[in-house]
């Protein structure tokens, strides 16, 4: 089962954070992963960019990307299917 679950719709710039992180504030190391996602509303499949940032030795990786009807979305991992706790 995929780990990764939409999470928002998001405005270019304004604040939206990530396990606490502002991802505006960080430089997205693309890991050059294409991960299929599906798109909420019209259910449409789409191939986007894995990404991580850090800071202070931590890690977070989310995957972002662009859908046709011009909204960008963000997707992040599901912490139960990774067997942690939320």
């Amino acid at each position: 089962m995929n780990p990764w679950k939409f999470a928002s719709y998001i405005e270019i710039d304004k604040e939206y954070k990530v396990e606490g992180l502002n991802i505006w504030n960080f430089y997205w190391h693309c890991s050059d992963r294409k991960i299929e996602v599906q798109e909420p509303d019209e259910g449409h499949i789409y191939l986007f960019n894995e990404y991580e940032i850090e800071d202070q030795g931590k890690k977070i990786n989310f995957i972002a990307g662009e859908f046709s009807n011009g909204k960008v979305g963000i997707f992040t991992k599901d912490k139960l299917m990774e067997g942690k706790l939320l």
